[in-house]
């Protein structure tokens, strides 16, 4: 089954990205709003936050391909700074901000785009060559985001905010690689089994 986009994708969608032998991101679907698509869930010290890539809004339905970013407010500098509150003092999110730091100071026309780019970074963090291919056409007709918000089993591992708000499970990828680094990977894997 084909990935949806995903924005700093869920730690469910890595899991099933690294188990998947030749993982694709569904592109050629009508574009579905308020979905992991161009949202996020991050924790922080008052608990989880979303952020949200704006879109531009289309008379007509659009393919996820061709949804474009909008840029009428400064959303890059504020998610920035949201992920740079929530994990700052967390071990490995100074060298991750590294990375990000260039991908949120580009404008990027497509959605797809920006969010391959962020996959790329997070690939790399994770110690993985596989590669994600695109959809050529739409074939199924399933609802991609399900999967991802089942109440798939998560082990719990270090969250900087855990004493505070208690463990918050399936977050973005972020938040596990910004506390455990490059254990992520092997987390990833251990869940697979789980899934």
């Amino acid at each position: 089954m084909p990935l949806p986009t995903a924005y700093l994708a869920p730690i469910s969608w890595y899991a099933h990205f690294l188990s998947d032998p030749a993982p694709e991101v569904e592109v050629m679907e009508s574009f579905p709003k308020q979905t992991l698509r161009n949202r996020c869930t991050i924790a922080g010290a008052n608990g989880t936050q979303t952020l949200t890539v704006p879109v531009r809004r289309s008379e007509t339905k659009q393919l996820t391909r061709d949804t474009r970013i909008a840029y009428r407010e400064p959303w890059q500098h504020q998610h920035l700074m949201a992920l740079t509150s929530a994990y700052q003092h967390t071990p490995f999110f100074p060298y991750l901000a590294d990375d990000l730091l260039p991908i949120y100071s580009k404008q990027f026309t497509f959605l797809i785009d920006f969010n391959m780019q962020l996959h790329d970074i997070i690939s790399k963090w994770l110690q993985t060559d596989r590669q994600l291919s695109t959809t050529e056409q739409w074939s199924e007709d399933k609802n991609l985001d399900l999967f991802f918000y089942l109440n798939t089993p998560q082990p719990q591992y270090y969250q900087i905010f855990a004493h505070k708000n208690g463990f918050c499970r399936n977050l973005s990828i972020i938040d596990l690689i910004a506390n455990i680094g490059t254990e992520a990977n092997a987390y990833l894997n251990k869940l697979n089994t789980r899934i």
